[in-house]
Parts: structure tokens; sequence; C-alpha cells
């Protein structure tokens, strides 16, 4: 019998505390609840509530950009961490109505990173990833949909509050890594022949991480709210399709999986991912319309309250996670 690790320990025993108290976890795990009530029809607030990402721990650079670092490997400025920093600061701005120059000279130092930061892809652009996952076979910088998504959701709100036209050029080439199969550098997966915009574009296999899905739509659809883009309503179209037909198997009768991956293992999602997709399916159903997007977030959220669905889950999650750690 393999004998644990402390950092294992400690990881299981984190996956317990959580799953008996969410409300207390750590920053990475926040719960980011739906921030609006009906269909946006112009680009404002953002669709999760991510005030709570302001508050980061860890370390930033000179310039106000924060570090991160992945187990063991040095800290680096990663795309996602800092789109959620900077859609923490924006949530704070469009939820409290301030308009305080700190503060949106605060979001819009984090929306310049982007500008400057960028790296050419095709005739686009792309934010690569520089922590590795050698057990996924990332073994140098990849492109993430999440982070192409959430940079995307950065730079259209700095558009709209510096009414700056270089935010959103950038965003429209933020767009073209959509375009472009997992095998060819892009973020386009599929899974039993279903598209997948990919969080993690491992060479392995279809990983298709549902968060990271709902995320990458969620810039997509801003990009077009910002300027009627036709082409990013047409991947956020293409990827809604797509994803109504994928939620079937993310569906542990009533709990999520976090990932297919390792399908058809049962591989749960912990208690505070759960709960994240549960709002991400909300704010897809006030978006979209489509009764499937409600009928798993009802179910999940039904399943969320359960405390022998939430124990089979935990259980679940201590026997069978593997090195992701999710």
């Amino acid at each position: 019998m393999k004998i644990m690790t402390i950092d294992e320990l400690k990881t299981y025993f984190n996956k317990i505390s959580i799953f008996i108290n969410p409300q207390k976890v750590e920053y990475w795990n926040s719960i980011t609840k739906c921030s609006i009530r009906e269909k946006p029809i112009n680009l404002s607030n953002y669709y999760l509530d991510f005030s709570s990402k302001i508050d980061y721990p860890g370390n930033f650079s000179e310039n106000g950009i924060p570090l991160f670092s992945y187990k063991g490997q040095p800290p680096v400025e990663q795309p996602i961490v800092i789109a959620q920093y900077g859609l923490g600061l924006s949530s704070v701005i469009f939820n409290e109505g301030s308009k305080k120059n700190e503060m949106i000279k605060k979001f819009l130092n984090i929306a310049d990173w982007f500008c400057d930061n960028k790296e050419l892809f095709t005739e686009g652009y792309c934010w690569r990833i520089k922590h590795l996952y050698p057990h996924y076979n990332l073994t140098e910088p990849w492109v993430s949909a999440m982070a192409q998504g959430e940079a995307i959701s950065v730079l259209t709100r700095a558009a709209l509050l510096s009414n700056k036209r270089k935010y959103s050029d950038i965003a429209v080439g933020a767009l073209t890594p959509f375009e472009f199969d997992v095998n060819k550098g892009g973020v386009r997966n599929y899974f039993n022949s279903l598209l997948v915009f990919e969080e993690f574009t491992t060479p392995i296999r279809t990983m298709a991480v549902l968060n990271g899905y709902f995320f990458a739509l969620f810039g997509l659809y801003d990009l077009y709210l910002l300027n009627k883009n036709e082409k990013s309503y047409h991947l956020f179209s293409e990827g809604v399709y797509s994803l109504k037909q994928l939620l079937p198997y993310y569906d542990l009768k009533g709990w999520s999986r976090y990932y297919l991956f390792d399908y058809p293992k049962k591989y749960y999602s912990s208690l505070t991912y759960h709960i994240l997709v549960i709002e991400q399916l909300k704010v897809m159903y006030l978006i979209t319309g489509s009764t499937e997007f409600k009928f798993y977030y009802e179910k999940w959220e039904s399943a969320s309250k359960s405390i022998y669905l939430k124990s089979k889950a935990l259980i679940s999650k201590i026997l069978f996670a593997n090195s992701f750690s999710k």
C-alpha cells in the first residue's frame, strides 16, 4: 500500500474541509455566484461575482501583476490568475458603481498586461501558460481556451471603461486560437465528435474540463456584446450547441464530473467546483434560454444540498483523485 506524502495528506484534508464547510475555503476555491438576473443586452458586469479575487494571497510584481507558482515551479505571470484578479477588480467597479480612479487604474493596468504580453498566433494573439504539467505531456508553454476567454473578458471591459480601441482590437485577435485544433496549436478538441474548447490542451487525449469550457464561452459572448463581432458569436454558438450535448457525460447521477479525460472513470468534482459549474449553468441559461442548462443546474444544485450525495462525492473524490488534484 502506498504511503501518502505530507503534501498529498494536505490535499486530502483540504478536500474534506471543503465538503464540510465550503464557505471557509481558501482563495483558489472561493465561491463565485452568478451575478446576473436576466439576459445581458449590453456588456457590463461579469457574469460571476469575482470580487473575492481581489484579495490575492500571493506576491505581486513591481508592476502590480499577480505572480503564481505551481508545485514548486518558479513564480510566473500566469494569464488565468491575472485575468481573474482583473475580473475581481471589474466586479467591484460594476457591482458597487465605483468609478474611483484608483480602482479603474488597477484594472486597466491588468488589461495593459494582456496588451504588452500577447504572443502572435498566426494572424491573431494568444497568452501561453508557462507552468508545465508533465503528467499530461504539457512540457512546453501552451495555449488555453480558458485563458483566452478570460483575457477577452478583461479586454472587452477595458475597452468599455476606457473607450480605447486597442483593447477591443486585441480581444478580436484572441479569437484565432478558437479556430484551430489542439494538434495545430489551438484550443479546439473533440469528445465523441463533439466540439470542446480546451482549458488544458494536452496532446494525450481530450480533457474537457467543464468549468474552463464555460469561461471560454463567457469571453466569446463578451466580445459579441461589445461590438457584435460575428466570428465571436459563431464560435460561441458552436460551443453552446456542443456543450448542451456533452452535459449528460458530466452527470454522475446528480453530481458533476470535473472533466472527461478519464471517462468513463467517475472523477467527481470537489464541492466548490460543483457549485461553480452550477453558477455557470445558471449564467448560460440566462444568456441562451436553453432548458438543458436549466435542467442540470437544478439537478446538480439539489444534489449539492444532499448529505448522502455530498458524502458519496467526497469518498469518491478521495479514493479516485489523481495528481491533478482538483
